[in-house]
């Protein structure tokens, strides 16, 4: 007897299980990362839209009031190095990540993917941040005077002192254009993830282009954020406070210091417009505006 086994596949697909890819949230000044009217609804929101979706949202400290507090005191070079530590802790991330950054969260994030970026980032999404800093210091947001008090001691003797660049969380971004060459000297953070001196750190281009996208929200009333087009990577020409460069024109771009002209001609830097003020926006806008085209996404 003869026997013959004839397989024959017809039009099977082999089915993979679709795993959402995490997202991690950095909140802004004078916020928390997990107040219910703020992280913790934009975290629930990511949640209930995208079902399965892990979603870590930063906290400094212990809780939330010592979160709070380092919204505006403490050093972000140690706040970003915690988070650089931390997401290889927690298994829910080891396979990567998208993220999204609020205000100053956004360059704290931007930070982590040109320092460490071990898990990787897919999407960076970055709401109203101050990518080029910003030419006046906010004012103190917070509700507690003692925090106020603290952050008005600290910036009592200049913002480029020792003491503030390593203690005033807004200090680390603050960006003079008329005492350029103090900025990029004593800037403790900025002036360093934005690779402003003259020796490059080439592992924040490397790590920068390997995004799939770098996304920049600017907020089209924004009078927080001075210039707002800080938020596109716009800034002042130095030497002056009236003359605004597009981020195409500025000298980071063109010598494509941190990678953004690389991802720009590869199309993988986008932009967009958020209508009002600083971080006025509603969780509708949230959702079609960032969740489903820069969080849809699986590992």
């Amino acid at each position: 007897m003869n026997l013959r086994i004839v397989f024959v596949i017809l039009g099977v697909s082999v089915a993979t299980a679709y795993t959402p890819r995490p997202t991690v949230i950095w909140h802004g000044m004078g916020d928390t990362c997990c107040f219910n009217f703020s992280m913790g609804a934009i975290k629930e929101q990511i949640e209930s839209v995208l079902p399965g979706t892990y979603v870590y949202s930063v906290e400094i400290g212990d809780s939330i009031n010592e979160d709070q507090l380092h919204g505006f005191i403490g050093n972000v070079n140690d706040q970003v190095d915690f988070l650089c530590s931390y997401v290889k802790t927690d298994s829910n991330l080891k396979n990567g990540f998208n993220a999204v950054g609020f205000s100053q969260g956004s360059q704290f994030l931007r930070a982590y993917v040109e320092r460490c970026n071990d898990p990787p980032v897919y999407n960076l999404v970055t709401m109203g941040g101050q990518h080029m800093g910003v030419a006046d210091l906010p004012s103190c947001l917070s509700p507690n005077a003692t925090i106020c008090d603290m952050v008005e001691a600290v910036l009592a003797f200049g913002a480029y002192t020792s003491l503030a660049q390593h203690n005033s969380v807004q200090a680390q971004y603050y960006h003079d254009p008329l005492t350029e060459a103090e900025y990029i000297k004593m800037s403790g953070f900025l002036a360093d993830i934005n690779n402003e001196r003259d020796a490059k750190n080439a592992t924040y281009k490397q790590n920068l282009i390997t995004l799939n996208q770098l996304v920049l929200f600017k907020f089209t009333l924004d009078t927080v954020v001075v210039p707002r087009e800080s938020e596109w990577f716009g800034f002042y020409a130095p030497g002056q406070n009236s003359q605004l460069l597009a981020y195409n024109e500025t000298a980071g771009y063109q010598g494509d210091w941190i990678g953004l002209r690389t991802l720009d001609e590869a199309g993988k830097l986008l932009f967009g417009e958020c209508p009002g003020n600083h971080m006025q926006f509603n969780i509708s806008w949230f959702t079609d505006n960032v969740i489903m085209p820069y969080l849809n996404n699986g590992i």
